[in-house]
Parts: structure tokens; C-alpha cells; sequence
């Protein structure tokens, strides 16, 4: 049994769908990168200096906070807290980019697929409206070689 050919204004719908999946696509990606960028930007311009600082003047601390008793120094231990609240930060948004990123190829490959998909339909379509314009102009002289 053969299958009727969708609509013209049903193909565009459609059309209208994949274009919307990729916009969406892009958005991801686009939301991703930046994430990621934010990630890399924070972490060269807040977190290194600040251990630069910390292993400038706390010699004789780790970040673990090891050393020497650190039980009445504010200025260590503030430095050891705003230290280790960066990790965290810097991780959830390098992974946070990367799962937006890698959302919009997800999205993005899904639309590809369903363009794919509709090739059949499209060319279907094309086929029939493109042989209903040239039964109109066949000539009576002309041959099926002449097309």
C-alpha cells in the first residue's frame, strides 16, 4: 500500500521544527562555551593570584592548612576559606560548560537526523509537483527523449 506524500505546508512545518531544534542547539552550545570561558577567565585572573598570594605570605602554612599553630591567625585562615571555595566553583563550571555543549551537539545531531528523515518526503513532493508543471507544457511533437 502506498504511502500519500505529505503536504507542502506539512514539510514546512516540519522545517520550521528542525530550524527551531537547532536555534535551540546553538543556544546550548553558545551558553556552554561561555560557562567554560567564565571558568577559565575566573581562575586566571582571581584563583591563581590568590595562591600566589597565600604562597607569597605563608611560608610556613600548606593549603591543607598544616603548619605551625594557625589557631589565632584571622588573615590564614580567611585566605585558607576564600582558597578553598574556588575549586567547586571553577569545577562546576567547566563541567557545567561541557554539559551544555555537548547538549547543543545532542540536539543539534537530532535535528540533522530528522532532516535526514525527511528527504524521502521532500523529494517526494518536489517529484509530483515538478511533473504536474511539465504535463501542462509537454508538447504533442515532442518525444520522451526530447524531455
Amino acid at each position: 500500500m502506498a504511502q500519500a506524500t505529505p503536504q507542502p505546508d506539512e514539510i514546512a512545518a516540519k522545517m520550521k521544527q528542525i530550524k527551531m531544534m537547532l536555534l535551540v542547539g546553538a543556544v546550548f552550545a553558545a551558553v556552554g562555551y561561555l560557562l567554560v570561558g567564565s571558568a577559565l577567565f575566573f581562575e586566571l585572573t582571581q584563583f591563581h593570584p590568590l595562591l600566589n598570594d597565600f604562597f607569597a605570605t605563608q611560608t610556613g602554612h600548606s593549603l591543607a592548612g598544616g603548619g605551625p599553630d594557625r589557631a589565632g591567625d584571622a588573615a590564614l585562615n580567611a585566605q585558607l576559606a576564600t582558597i578553598h571555595q574556588w575549586p567547586s566553583t571553577l569545577l562546576w563550571l567547566k563541567l557545567g560548560g561541557v554539559a551544555h555543549i555537548l547538549t547543543g551537539i545532542f540536539i543539534a545531531l537530532a535535528a540533522i537526523v530528522r532532516a535526514l528523515s525527511m528527504m524521502p518526503d521532500r523529494l517526494g513532493s518536489l517529484m509530483t509537483a515538478t511533473a504536474g508543471t511539465t504535463q501542462g507544457r509537454r508538447s504533442e511533437s515532442a518525444t520522451p527523449a526530447d524531455d
